[in-house]
């Protein structure tokens, strides 16, 4: 058995990737995800708009009051579907936005929000759950429709 500590594993041993090749493959996807994105607004009759970070979002319903902040708890019906329609989680949630609990792109979409807003959300793979996906119902590098119905605000 000690002979093996000393023999070098070559199957294990792969060059890493160079940082430009990481970046590049990462434009990659971005531009395959916007391109996905574009087809499926191009098919649907709603109008979107996108925001600085990526996030698409087009909205269904204005509603009142103050917009959703940082700290609020929010009490939201939701249903997740992938791009293709296959439907992922639905329900309703209240979280602490800003304070973990949701996507990124969830989070910042609650805060273009009011009570009874409704709105649909496009969320691409990195501000949803990446590479890896959720281990459950949603695979690595998905991209999300969210249709979010804000009920309370406290």
């Amino acid at each position: 058995m000690t002979g093996c500590l000393h023999k070098p594993d070559n199957k294990s041993i792969s060059k890493p990737d160079t940082r430009p090749d990481l970046i590049e493959m990462n434009r990659s996807y971005i531009n395959q995800d916007r391109e996905t994105i574009s087809d499926y607004i191009a098919d649907s009759n709603l109008k979107f708009h996108e925001t600085g970070t990526g996030l698409w979002y087009s909205m269904i319903s204005k509603g009142e009051g103050t917009m959703v902040k940082t700290g609020d708890n929010v009490t939201y019906d939701y249903e997740c579907n992938l791009i293709n329609g296959d439907p992922c989680y639905s329900g309703t949630k209240t979280l602490r936005v800003g304070y973990a609990g949701a996507e990124s792109g969830v989070t910042e979409g609650l805060k273009m929000m009011r009570r009874g807003s409704d709105f649909l959300f496009i969320i691409p793979p990195y501000l949803a759950y990446g590479l890896t996906g959720d281990g459950n119902r949603i695979p690595g590098r998905s991209i999300l429709l969210y249709r979010i119905r804000v009920n309370g605000i406290n």
